[in-house]
């Protein structure tokens, strides 16, 4: 009797020592590859679905008027700035449109899913990627992975004026966006910040190069 116990005691303690060292080739060795994996398939659904955001909502908005351009009494052009009203318009637009896209696409809704063209898949993880083989990805159970939001969208302009032909400008506007997002996985999480640059508009300006201006607003 004695002897089994002792037998049952050794075995308990080579389970325990076996998880730990388990858990820690887990930790150390196998999670960052996955951490990395869905890092990168994370950032790109992201990218994708900001990207598609913006167009979305530039179709929607009407950006003739953005740009305000003055004369002087020979009708040369003396300056060029962009309307503020207008343009945080846009900006507050395409920040709550993407705030909600990113939202719905976390939550897996099945509509919005469709909407950008995402599998359901992405938000799996295939366990095979360890062995880094292309034969052996599908290999092994799923490991899913979670996304959430946890800032606000905030998007800002930049802009840039370059010459374009004999004594002509070209203004381009981009809109810089920055998304956070938590990579939530079944043994680890981390915050991960994404950042897409996507034209707004653009204007050429004939003739004499004016002054320029951006109506105080940060670029």
């Amino acid at each position: 009797m004695k002897n089994k116990f002792i037998k049952l005691f050794i075995t308990l303690i080579f389970i325990f020592i076996f998880s730990i060292i388990v858990l820690c080739i887990i930790s150390y060795k196998v999670m960052p590859i996955y951490m990395n994996y869905a890092g990168s398939e994370l950032k790109r659904l992201a990218t994708t679905v900001i990207n598609k955001s913006i167009t979305d909502d530039l179709i929607t908005n009407n950006l003739d008027n953005l740009f305000i351009i003055k004369n002087d009494n020979n009708t040369n052009m003396t300056m060029v700035d962009f309307d503020p009203v207008i343009l945080n318009r846009v900006l507050s637009s395409i920040s709550l449109t993407i705030y909600d896209n990113i939202k719905l696409v976390s939550e897996q809704d099945l509509e919005t899913l469709k909407k950008f063209n995402i599998p359901n898949n992405i938000f799996y993880i295939p366990s095979g990627v360890i062995f880094n083989s292309t034969f052996l990805n599908n290999l092994g159970p799923k490991i899913p992975i979670k996304m959430e939001l946890i800032s606000s969208v905030n998007p800002n302009i930049e802009t840039k004026v370059s010459e374009y032909g004999i004594n002509n400008s070209l203004i381009e506007i981009f809109i810089n966006v920055n998304v956070n997002i938590k990579m939530i996985l079944p043994l680890a999480a981390s915050d991960m910040e994404v950042v897409v640059k996507t034209p707004l508009s653009m204007k050429i300006i004939q003739g004499v190069v004016p002054d320029y201006y951006l109506g105080g607003l940060n670029h």
